[in-house]
């Protein structure tokens, strides 16, 4: 909000951007950790093999939407747009972090 000075509607309109992207990105985080934990069971089966862990789809109206494009067999593909100037330096940031 400070960087972009809006206010009212667009401020508001922002905030729910910001909501659903971070959501997008613990779902992702959520999905890769869920990937990375069944890779382990395969090779080493143990006793937790039975919990499941939870991803929170419902969080967000863009995660709600995308649910069947990301906890199928797709592939998924980030792109991510960055500034190279000097002011944009923490926005350049937090979207690299997003995308990783």
């Amino acid at each position: 909000v400070k960087a972009t000075g809006s206010t009212g509607a667009r401020q508001k309109e922002g905030q729910y951007i910001n909501k659903s992207l971070m959501t997008l990105g613990h779902v992702i985080w959520k999905l890769s950790e869920l990937s990375a934990r069944n890779d382990d069971e395969v090779s080493a089966p143990s006793a937790s093999s039975a919990l499941h862990l939870h991803i929170p789809y419902r969080d967000s109206k863009l995660t709600r939407l995308l649910q069947p494009s990301l906890s199928g067999n797709a592939q998924i593909c980030i792109i991510a747009t960055i500034s190279p100037m000097q002011r944009n330096m923490d926005e350049s940031h937090n979207t690299l972090k997003f995308a990783s």
